[in-house]
């Protein structure tokens, strides 16, 4: 059995309802993470600002996805917002808001790589390449983008994913692995110390044990940088927050 109701419907109202759902979870992410550049800049707390927004459950709905953190990736929300707006321009219909949704998350994506970039250190360790936490799904994830323009921005690179085994995946998956990271067998290690102890700036993708784990033993002339709102878990490290 499943949770939820149960609802019966055209095959046409399916399909377009899964569209529109995945690219209001995509404009929410993107309205989150604006908000979270907004409130950075003027030196507020965002997450105590979404706190005080997410409270009102009547009329600002649900509090998923509007956190402020990093760019949305994965196999649904960039590929069906691509087919909504393809519909949309099909029938000659001009939807400003849902065609600028993509800008938005890329207009992220830059900034996080440019945020780690200016970081001068050359060893740069990176937890979590997967989309989400808790998945071996890298499809359009930005942590993967991240990677990529690390190393051809002359960082040497290290990643720990204990979602990630690149000798186990398969299909699609593993197809955009290989095609964008195709070195990560060079890349990747098998112990988050190792990742940890080498680098000289640690980016955190997501929250996880494994992660907290090994923040846990950061050394005072490490800089820390937080995608995922994990925080200084040992008080050492230079700590920075990406929207925060």
């Amino acid at each position: 059995d499943l949770p939820g109701t149960l609802t019966f419907t055209d095959l046409e109202t399916a399909e377009l309802v899964k569209y529109v759902d995945n690219a209001w979870h995509a404009l929410k992410v993107a309205f989150g993470n604006e908000v979270g550049l907004i409130a950075k800049s003027l030196r507020i707390d965002s997450e105590k600002l979404i706190d005080i927004f997410l409270a009102d459950t009547r009329l600002n709905i649900s509090p998923a996805y509007l956190r402020p953190r990093f760019a949305f990736g994965g196999s649904c929300l960039p590929k069906d917002l691509r087919a909504l707006t393809y519909l949309a321009r099909s029938v000659d219909l001009d939807l400003p808001i849902l065609n600028h949704v993509l800008a938005s998350n890329r207009m992220l994506i830059d900034r996080g790589v440019d945020w780690v970039l200016d970081h001068p250190a050359k060893r740069v360790a990176v937890l979590g390449i997967s989309f989400k936490s808790n998945t071996d799904d890298v499809r359009e994830s930005p942590y993967v983008e991240l990677v990529e323009r690390l190393v051809g921005k002359g960082r040497e690179v290290r990643i720990f994913d204990p979602n990630i085994k690149p000798a186990c995946m398969m299909g699609a998956n593993k197809d955009y692995l290989n095609r964008y990271l195709p070195h990560i067998p060079d890349l990747i290690v098998s112990e988050i110390e190792e990742a940890v102890g080498w680098a000289d700036v640690i980016v955190v993708t997501a929250q996880h044990p494994a992660y907290a784990d090994g923040l846990s033993k950061v050394r005072p002339d490490q800089d820390i940088l937080d995608f995922a709102r994990i925080g200084l878990l040992n008080g050492a490290g230079r700590y920075e927050g990406f929207l925060w």
